[in-house]
């Protein structure tokens, strides 16, 4: 295959399970895929001894039908960014600073190779200006929505909901505000360097095109997942039972749905379960003040498979989403969602499949759809039978073949 059909692919951290590079591969277009950490291939037959979550995690950063010898780590910015982590800086400075390694990494490439780019939106900016030789076709990945939608969302929010604590919208556990101009500029607009853009949902889309960028030149290509075996062994729980998966942070909306939960008008024994590795503070305090609220703060893959085929309902109101890949892996899982608008919910489908959907923000909407839920979906088998049949229509071969139509 000549150099000038193949491409760079570029980011940190194991962004749609490895697919965008998988699918450059399947059609032999693929020159490099560079990254952070990436398992070796000796770790899908020994398992780190004495820690199975240290192997499920090593194991979540390798995509077995990538070759290796197609993948680069860049293994001096992967030690930095861990060691400013446990430093305590905060981590989008962090990753404003190291991010562009792999941009800069990728125009080496490409440079070097006269091979294309086909890069994620936080590592294009330094690539996509730099000079060639050659005239590299660009394509930019734009996994979230642009900065400039997503700063007005969070700071109309922040005002609305500033006695709950400082920190909500102001340099938390990922604050939109703390991120350099500069490193805005090269994660948000190098869509105007690209010769198309991808992104996953329409929502994505929509904030592109109020930044300026012309609809012809963008693609939209909905994530996948993989259904999990279904199984007779898990009953759904009798009682109505909420789930929560994701950073505990203002973006997810999960002040949200703990005022909504506790105005809620809901049957006794309604349970709320949370699983947030990362928690700002501002949430702690809501969190202890909650009535039949369980906090998890580390889960193995076992656990949260157990969760999702227990819950009567997956909730995560949303402030803004690239897509939310939780509510697909929810519903394979035969597990209702409810999200908001500013994701990838609606795209998804209807209440028809298990799907509902609010404007973000609306805390009274939130209140109601709750109430309506706790008394529609307990112990409605069919509800779960239609929601496994919508996430199985997004498989990560379709959107394999979605990036393969692009190049």
């Amino acid at each position: 295959m000549n150099s000038s059909d193949q491409y760079i692919c570029a980011f940190r951290g194991r962004r749609d399970n490895y697919q965008v590079p998988l699918a450059l591969q399947e059609a032999k277009r693929l020159r490099l895929f560079i990254t952070d950490a990436y398992a070796p291939a000796w770790i899908e037959k020994y398992s780190v001894i004495g820690s199975q979550r240290l192997t499920e995690k090593m194991l979540s950063r390798r995509e077995a039908s990538l070759d290796d010898q197609n993948v680069r780590c860049l293994w001096g910015t992967t030690v930095l960014e861990r060691f400013r982590h446990l430093a305590g800086y905060p981590r989008v400075e962090t990753y404003a600073l190291l991010d562009r390694n792999y941009s800069l990494a990728a125009a080496a490439q490409a440079r070097k190779t006269r091979a294309n780019l086909f890069l994620y939106s936080p590592y294009a900016w330094e690539a996509f200006s730099a000079s060639y030789g050659h005239t590299p076709n660009k394509i930019l990945f734009q996994y979230h929505p642009h900065w400039a939608v997503e700063a007005s969302v969070l700071e109309k929010d922040a005002r609305e909901f500033s006695d709950l604590h400082p920190s909500i919208g102001a340099g938390g556990a990922e604050s939109i505000a703390s991120i350099k101009s500069d490193a805005r500029a090269r994660s948000d607009d190098s869509w105007k360097l690209a010769d198309h853009v991808a992104c996953a949902s329409q929502f994505t889309r929509a904030t592109l095109l109020e930044a300026g960028a012309k609809n012809e030149r963008i693609s939209v290509v909905p994530y996948g997942v993989t259904l999990p075996r279904e199984s007779d062994e898990v009953e759904r729980d009798q009682v109505f039972h909420v789930l929560f998966v994701g950073s505990g942070i203002q973006r997810k909306g999960l002040h949200h749905l703990l005022l909504a939960w506790e105005r809620a008008r809901l049957p006794a024994g309604s349970v709320l379960t949370l699983v947030c590795r990362i928690l700002e503070p501002a949430f702690v305090s809501l969190i202890a003040c909650a009535r039949n609220v369980r906090l998890m703060r580390e889960v193995t893959y076992a656990q949260l498979a157990h969760l999702y085929s227990s819950a009567t309902l997956f909730a995560m109101p949303s402030l803004i989403e690239g897509f939310g890949q939780v509510y697909l892996e929810a519903l394979s899982y035969g597990l209702p969602v409810l999200g908001t608008r500013n994701t990838c919910v609606p795209d998804l489908g209807g209440e028809i499949d298990g799907v509902y959907c609010n404007n973000a923000g609306d805390l009274d909407a939130l209140i109601d759809t709750l109430e309506r839920l706790s008394k529609i979906l307990p112990g409605k088998r069919d509800v779960n039978r239609r929601a496994r049949l919508c996430a199985a229509q997004f498989s990560w071969a379709r959107f394999r073949a979605g990036i393969r139509s692009l190049l």
